[in-house]
């Protein structure tokens, strides 16, 4: 069933499946970038400082206060370490890795 759907769309894009594969792979991990961004620039307006640590700084310093900004420092890095994995996914993707279906 999938295999037939699949063929339909290598006839209707003209393409074969492995790109159509990688291209759209590509699309969904961008988009995933693109979420987790809004969310950083989100936290970035909130608290003023251009990433987790100096979010981190800032609580220790008494600027901000502790709670909910632990929970937020928290969030924002692991928003950051994601964002630097599919990037990196993407990136591979660009050079040519092989990432066909078996």
């Amino acid at each position: 069933m999938l295999n037939d759907f699949v063929r339909e769309v290598e006839t209707v894009l003209g393409m074969p499946k492995d790109l159509i594969f990688k291209e759209s792979l590509k699309s969904f991990l961008t988009a995933k970038i693109e979420e987790n961004d809004k969310l950083i620039q989100a936290l970035t307006d909130k608290y003023g400082v251009p990433g987790y640590l100096e979010l981190e700084d800032k609580i220790k310093k008494g600027e901000v206060p502790g709670h909910p900004a632990w929970e937020d420092v928290i969030l924002w890095e692991q928003l950051f370490k994601h964002n630097v994995k599919l990037h990196e996914l993407v990136q591979k993707i660009e050079m040519g890795e092989e990432v066909g279906l078996s």
